[in-house]
């Protein structure tokens, strides 16, 4: 077991400002963050104001498309017939 002096001068994370231990520290920080990040996309639910406004986007965009369509070919019909 070690004695009271060698656990106080145990240094766990030396802070000397060396290039490798920088790195280390800057690794490490973003693998926490992204870890986190990660974890919250996972656990975010979607709400159902957000999930009806996708849906109204949806079919406003199929009613325009089919508008633009249906207007074509009745321009079609008519540049035939003139």
């Amino acid at each position: 077991m070690a004695t009271q002096g060698e656990r106080q001068n145990f240094n766990w994370r030396p802070n000397d400002n060396s290039a490798t231990i920088l790195t280390r520290y800057s690794l490490e920080a973003e693998h926490w963050v992204n870890a986190v990040e990660s974890a919250k996309r996972k656990n975010r639910t979607s709400s159902f104001s957000s999930d009806m406004s996708v849906i109204g986007l949806f079919i406003s965009l199929v009613f325009s498309l089919l508008t633009l369509v249906v207007l074509c070919i009745i321009n079609f019909i008519k540049w035939i017939r003139a």
